[in-house]
């Protein structure tokens, strides 16, 4: 009987028949059907993979490191927590519902989306990111020296120099020698510093900006023909919804939620335009992962690219037809996969589908370098990471 040597691995092969497992000519090799708790190196060679020990029993979820701060955070129940990842201790940060989490970094903050809505961490403090829109202000006709006419209300809460949606206009007409008597909505939220009123001209359409105010601030009389400024930016619009996914692209935060990816205002991030700041996707989407020429989405049974680079330029195209691990996608940078793989040195995203890892690249080119030995791989959920150069997925 014949020997056969084990090294080097050329790595995992579970599609060949046996005959094929074994590569001879000048640099022979052999692939394996399974590889348990080792890995193969690059000159194929077995190294015993490092063990695993238990650090915690408290059942963090949703674990996520920052590049930037390098800070750990997690859920733990509805609450959402920064995380010391040497003791396993931790600060509540807020109430973010329980369940599902997806972080990012966006303007130098942690964000994060729950299932409550979205949150955002500077490093002192944890608030929702979005404002809710107020009510219509109450207007009423008193006296005073306006012009004739149709007059067009309406409020914004500010926080700072973030401004929200903007409220219905409520419509009041004036006789001559009239005035307008404007009660300003009540606020609920503790972190909204001021109300900006608009106002239209006399039998005009477009609200413009009049004069900001403190919260709580009592009726307030307009008795002369008031001097108005810009236009008002966010009529229309409504607070930027939560998704089980969370991602940044071109200056727009983007969610997704069952088969719907939608999409922040440019640089309002709170902000949302349920009208057409959305593509609805033909199946459930599974992961959604940006990159410089689009949008890597994955979907039940296929992964699609949407390519573009505003969303009402983007065009969707069908990329693969193997089903992707759910949540089992990242970025990943050139000097990981190599020059070849990523196809010009850019970030490309990974993920792992019933064929192995899958790259797409920032171009929208579909990479399967493992379709010819592997197959059959499926799981609920999955959670992407590097380690030691290495991309590892941990999958339910």
């Amino acid at each position: 009987m014949a020997d056969t040597r084990l090294t080097p691995i050329a790595g995992i092969n579970v599609v060949a028949d046996d005959d094929a497992l074994q590569r001879g000519g000048d640099a022979p090799s052999l692939f394996v059907r399974d590889a348990v708790n080792v890995n193969i190196t690059d000159a194929g060679k077995v190294e015993l993979r490092p063990g695993q020990r238990h650090v915690t029993a408290i059942p963090y979820r949703n674990l996520w490191q920052s590049p930037l701060h390098r800070d750990t955070f997690g859920t733990l129940g509805d609450q959402w927590h920064k995380i010391d990842p040497e003791a396993w201790s931790s600060e509540a940060l807020a109430a973010i519902g329980e369940g599902m989490a997806s972080h990012i970094v966006l303007m130098n903050m942690v964000c994060v989306a729950g299932p409550a809505g979205l949150f955002t961490y500077d490093g002192s403090k944890a608030q929702r990111l979005t404002l809710d829109t107020p009510a219509a202000p109450l207007v009423m006709v008193g006296e005073g020296s306006l012009d004739q006419g149709a007059y067009h209300v309406a409020v914004a809460w500010l926080r700072g120099t973030q401004e929200s949606a903007l409220s219905d206009a409520a419509t009041v007409h004036v006789p001559a020698d009239g005035a307008l008597e404007v009660a300003f909505p009540m606020c609920l939220d503790m972190s909204v510093t001021g109300i900006r009123l608009y106002l239209s001209k006399p039998n005009g359409g477009e609200l413009l900006r009049y004069e900001d105010f403190p919260v709580g601030s009592p009726v307030f009389s307009v008795r002369v023909q008031p001097t108005l400024g810009a236009a008002a930016q966010f009529r229309h619009l409504s607070p930027m919804p939560t998704g089980l996914f969370l991602a940044y692209w071109r200056g727009r935060l983007l969610t997704a939620r069952a088969n719907v990816l939608r999409f922040s205002e440019a640089m309002a991030y709170h902000l949302h335009d349920e009208r057409h700041g959305f593509i609805q996707m033909p199946q459930r989407i599974t992961f959604v992962q940006p990159v410089d020429g689009g949008i890597w989405v994955g979907q039940v049974d296929h992964v699609a690219f949407l390519s573009g680079a505003s969303p009402d330029q983007l065009s969707v195209s069908r990329k693969s037809a193997r089903p992707p691990v759910p949540g089992s996608a990242m970025l990943v940078g050139s000097d990981i996969l190599g020059g070849e793989l990523s196809q010009g040195g850019g970030d490309t995203a990974v993920w792992l589908a019933e064929n192995g890892y899958v790259v797409g690249t920032a171009t929208g080119q579909l990479v399967e370098p493992h379709s010819g030995v592997m197959r059959g791989i499926s799981a609920q959920s999955g959670t992407s990471v590097v380690l030691d150069r290495r991309l590892i997925t941990a999958v339910t």
